[in-house]
């Protein structure tokens, strides 16, 4: 119990929030998996699948690996899952806002939108409040 308790003293803010952040962005994939094939979209993007299961691996690694750039790296591997996201159901965007027959705004549409836009945002602010950057790593040569 003493490890367990020593493990997570000495851990920041951004270590915290990168758990949230792995928990929005397994969120995001299990509800992109389960609601994202409509009339509009008859099929998944694989694109979209595959750069939130990458999110999620980044998670863990940031988690294991406590450095700024790597958190950095999972924002902006969530941003462009939720940008492709957003390109990908254009027709159902573009139904919504002409509004061409009454098709409603599904959750499965808006908590996709919501939990992707966490995981960038929630992983920014990780690598925003850590403060362990590469040079605990480089070896500077004093010689």
């Amino acid at each position: 119990m003493d490890k367990i308790k020593a493990f997570f003293k000495g851990k920041g803010v951004g270590y915290y929030l990168m758990l949230g952040a792995f928990a929005c962005g397994l969120a995001a994939l299990i509800i992109y998996l389960s609601t994202g094939v409509t009339e509009f979209t008859p099929e998944l993007d694989g694109a979209v699948t595959a750069s939130y299961i990458i999110y999620l691996v980044i998670c863990v690694a940031a988690l294991v690996v406590d450095l700024r750039i790597v958190k950095y790296l999972a924002a902006a591997v969530g941003l462009f899952a939720v940008l492709r996201f957003i390109v990908f159901d254009i027709n159902y965007i573009t139904n919504l806002l002409v509004s061409i027959d009454p098709t409603p705004v599904t959750a499965g549409f808006v908590l996709s939108i919501i939990f992707g836009v966490l995981c960038f945002g929630i992983s920014l602010a990780a690598g925003i409040l850590t403060k362990s950057g590469l040079s605990p790593l480089i070896k500077e040569d004093n010689a």
